[in-house]
């Protein structure tokens, strides 16, 4: 079997789904026996010698530290300004100055221990967001020429909103090095078809490097259960939100003004930032109640004990796929996805699975109760062997390129 190494600079424990998303397909191909190790620029809570970190402790765990403090509620206005204003500083010197994006340093001490990293393997796989893990990879890859598989999550260069670094000064350096990775590697996953097809017209990346891999989620019979047996006669109706929202790529605004005069009660577990976006708006706080961002598997849980129906809302773009629905499709609740634009990829996947609507700002609330109610008797019915089939770690792994 193939000896695997895959870079990727967010791992566990960080919390994200890029990261969900590789300890699912790490798992999967380890129980399949194959030889995995992990290089990660992520601070490691435990020993595992199949988890090598590389990085700057304590750099690291400076970053961290603010990152945590200033998506939770310090308990103090005062508090809460002073990190919120360090997140910004830091923010602003990272969007001006840092290359490929704020890990830049990351690769700093990639390249300082290249030699040092002495690890055997047959395929390097590099997993982004962010970039730099393919950077990572080039510079471990570059003398010893093996088979390269990228995983790309949100687009790089072709962002269109909420650039990864200073497009003024490294736009040309971007489109470089992207199309330079796309030359090198043998195979390239996107999540989507509409991804695939702008970064192939872009870059002109043959067709047959490219892989969809879908995003996705685990399926847990044990969670299922609880939302089969959820009380969906209790009233309010509750609709959950889990995740965080970015200024031009994904807001509440247009969603809001959907609601606004429905009687559902919204909780959304997301971070300050996000709430503050929510609060802008002209909504009736007493409908809506915020909560701190919690680990996936508490969030998991939520959602099948806590919530009638889940809530996604789409990107403003359609090379960016909001992974969050995926694992939302995975708990058999009732799913609503608020659609941006009419090219939303998620408007796809709803053809697939009979427990995601898809709204949008024309849509008709009333019609959309009647629509919530019939779903809660449609819940046991959940499409299980469908989800595995194209939505698990498996439906990935057995497409990919390493033997």
């Amino acid at each position: 079997m193939s000896k695997i190494l895959i870079v990727s600079h967010q791992y566990l424990p960080h919390q994200s789904p890029r990261t969900a998303r590789w300890k699912m397909i790490y798992d999967e191909l380890t129980n399949s026996g194959f030889n995995v190790t992990v290089l990660t620029g992520t601070k490691q809570d435990e020993n595992d010698l199949n988890i090598r970190y590389i990085g700057n402790t304590k750099a690291s765990s400076v970053v961290g530290n603010l990152r945590k403090k200033s998506n939770t509620d310090q308990g103090s206005i005062v508090k809460n300004f002073i990190f919120r204003a360090l997140k910004k500083v830091y923010r602003f010197f990272y969007k001006v100055f840092a290359w490929p994006d704020y890990t830049m340093f990351w690769i700093y001490s990639i390249w300082r221990n290249k030699n040092k990293i002495k690890i055997d393997y047959d395929v390097i796989i590099s997993v982004s967001l962010p970039f730099s893990s393919h950077v990572a990879a080039y510079i471990i890859n570059k003398d010893k020429g093996k088979k390269w598989i990228m995983d790309i999550g949100d687009p790089f260069s072709l962002k269109k909103n909420a650039y990864e670094n200073n497009k003024y000064f490294y736009k040309s350096i971007n489109h470089y090095f992207e199309n330079k990775f796309y030359d090198l590697a043998s195979q390239i996953i996107f999540t989507h078809e509409e991804a695939a097809e702008e970064h192939k017209k872009i870059f002109d990346i043959k067709k047959s490097k490219i892989l969809i891999g879908n995003p996705i989620s685990s399926f847990s019979n044990n969670l299922f259960q609880k939302s089969v047996n959820y009380d969906y006669f209790s009233r309010p109706i509750i609709i959950g939100y889990f995740g965080i929202l970015t200024q031009g790529v994904r807001s509440s605004e247009k969603t809001l003004k959907l609601f606004k005069n429905s009687n559902f009660e919204f909780h959304w577990y997301t971070n300050p930032d996000s709430k503050l976006m929510i609060k802008q708006n002209d909504i009736d706080l007493n409908k809506h109640k915020f909560f701190e961002i919690i680990p996936r598997d508490q969030a998991l849980e939520k959602m099948t004990t806590s919530i009638h129906c889940l809530l996604s809302i789409g990107n403003l773009n359609a090379s960016q796929l909001p992974s969050k629905v995926i694992e939302y499709i995975s708990t058999g609740k009732p799913v609503l996805h608020f659609a941006e634009i009419k090219n939303d990829p998620v408007i796809k996947i709803a053809q697939e699975f009979k427990n995601l609507i898809i709204v949008n700002k024309n849509s008709d609330i009333s019609e959309l109760d009647e629509k919530i109610d019939k779903l809660f008797l449609e819940v046991k019915n959940f499409e299980k062997e469908k989800f595995l089939e194209y939505y698990s770690a498996a439906s990935i792994s057995k497409k990919l390129d390493i033997i």
